[in-house]
């Protein structure tokens, strides 16, 4: 227990009052290490990758895409009195914005260490040390000084009359949290043959608890607010080859508010290891400040180590006037590498 306390004291768990919105992806269970840095290496492998892609707004002429991708890792522990283990990873998030190309590019690296409590709880605490830039071009972009009254249009040849700082601003990023994995496993097998599926995640995330300074210019002080992420996330087994799950997060940071809930179930045609294929069907929700934002059919396939999913967000906003119901599509993709499990403590986490 000592060492979960002291890594968390290393990630800063300190957090200041609470006031830009994080990028944020309605599958937001492959996205690990933006959903919470206690997550690294909580899954039954020892090599996890990840790859998110999100495009919002198809039918509006300004419009957003986000790409994640992560990958972490298990660090073998030699030692056979321990009753844990470390794992750690890495991520990169991009997104772009706007006719000004509003632009945020991350790299984080993630570490971790997962102490087992007893037989069914594993308790998990990370920290996340990134480097983040904002930049945008005003090359695209019109202003009142630039309309020309010979063509009623306006004209980009034409002096803005605008004064902008540097269209970029880089700062370093800080990040922390607390996982809790419930799962009965008992004995460790040596394959991973699908036959104990029922888990519970739940816990917490908190980014940017540095609050950096994400302002343009150098004189300015503009702080991203910490972003606060609790969440649940459960696998119920109900029969041997059918399983239903849940689904759910929250998100804080500054008047921003998200509440996601997703519903689905899972069918296993194949559970022979190295040969399982399971196909998946979820719905979900996204609540804002006000009742509702979207509505998130998703479906999943798994052959083998690769799961893919699709979903799309139908927009049910007022927004919607805009974008008629067209919220856009999301990609997700996981490739999990294992071998034969000879390390107990990397088995009981699914």
């Amino acid at each position: 227990m000592k060492k979960i306390l002291y890594i968390w004291l290393l990630a800063f768990w300190v957090v200041p009052g609470i006031e830009a919105q994080d990028i944020h992806f309605s599958q937001f269970g492959y996205s690990p290490t933006n959903l919470n840095p206690g997550l690294t290496g909580v899954f039954r492998g020892n090599v996890r990758l990840n790859a998110s892609y999100r495009s919002q707004w198809e039918a509006v002429p300004v419009g957003y895409e986000t790409f994640s991708t992560s990958g972490d890792f298990k660090i073998p522990n030699r030692n056979p009195e321990a009753s844990g283990f470390w794992a750690a990873g890495a991520g990169f998030n991009y997104d772009i914005a706007g006719y000004s190309d509003l632009q945020l590019a991350n790299f984080h690296l993630n570490g971790s260490y997962t102490q087992k409590l007893s037989s069914k709880v594993f308790l998990t605490a990370g920290f996340q040390v990134g480097i983040s830039g904002r930049s945008f071009d005003i090359k695209d972009l019109l202003f009142d000084n630039q309309y020309d009254r010979n063509t009623s249009t306006g004209n980009s040849s034409l002096d803005n009359g605008e004064n902008f700082p540097a269209g970029n601003a880089v700062f370093g990023d800080l990040g922390t949290g607390l996982n809790i994995r419930i799962q009965d496993f008992g004995n460790c097998e040596v394959v991973n043959d699908l036959s104990r599926r029922s888990y519970i995640d739940f816990g917490l995330g908190v980014f940017h608890v540095n609050r950096p300074n994400q302002a343009f210019r150098d004189v300015d002080e503009e702080e991203l607010p910490i972003r606060i992420s609790p969440y649940a996330m459960g696998n119920l087994m109900v029969d041997d080859n059918v399983d239903v799950f849940l689904n759910t997060n929250w998100q804080f940071q500054g008047p921003y508010r998200e509440w996601l809930v997703s519903l689905g179930g899972r069918v296993y045609f194949d559970k022979t290891p190295g040969d399982q294929i399971s196909l998946a069907a979820s719905c979900g929700y996204r609540f804002n400040n006000e009742l509702g934002d979207v509505a998130y059919p998703a479906i999943e396939i798994q052959i083998d180590r690769i799961y893919g999913t699709l979903s799309y967000d139908i927009n049910i906003s007022d927004f919607n006037v805009a974008t008629r119901w067209r919220g856009g599509p999301e990609f997700t993709l996981r490739y999990i590498i294992g071998r034969v499990c000879l390390d107990r403590y990397f088995c009981p986490l699914l």
